[in-house]
């Protein structure tokens, strides 16, 4: 079993190598499947923290926007939504790492895992990992609850 001594326990995806196209409809959270799920070792209180390398490349003079959020068994985790994008196609694309760090109670066995939208049709929006640029997905043990 994992050592629970003064926030001394870390847990993380990664490093990660893939491409994740967004093509689901506006506004509805998919899966970043090539990022697995991170399971909590043990119950208390736990700051999760993730990067998610975004990019987006309009193909008509819109705008193009990728949002990211944790989910916790399956739940949008409140406050760890991230957005990123453009709002006309004057710019021929955009990559950025975006993220959010959360604290919230969770119990052995929560699963942790990225979803992503986007926010407009005409063109590819994504999410990447490599060496240029990593997503990952990390929680720290706080304390007990």
């Amino acid at each position: 079993m994992p050592s629970r001594s003064g926030g001394q326990e870390w847990v993380q995806t990664g490093p990660l190598t893939f491409s994740h196209t967004l093509t689901g409809a506006n506004n509805v959270y998919e899966k970043v499947s090539e990022v697995p799920a991170l399971t909590i070792p043990f119950p208390g209180v736990w700051e999760i923290s993730y990067h998610a390398r975004t990019a987006t490349y309009p193909t008509a003079n819109t705008a193009l926007w990728v949002t990211t959020a944790l989910f916790k068994n399956g739940g949008l985790i409140p406050g760890s939504e991230a957005l990123s994008g453009l709002l006309t196609s004057n710019v021929p694309g955009t990559q950025n790492t975006i993220g959010q760090t959360v604290t919230d109670t969770f119990a052995a066995g929560d699963a942790v895992t990225l979803h992503a939208f986007r926010i407009g049709q005409a063109g590819t929006a994504a999410v990447y990992s490599n060496s240029d640029g990593r997503t990952t997905v990390t929680a720290h043990w706080v304390s007990p609850t």
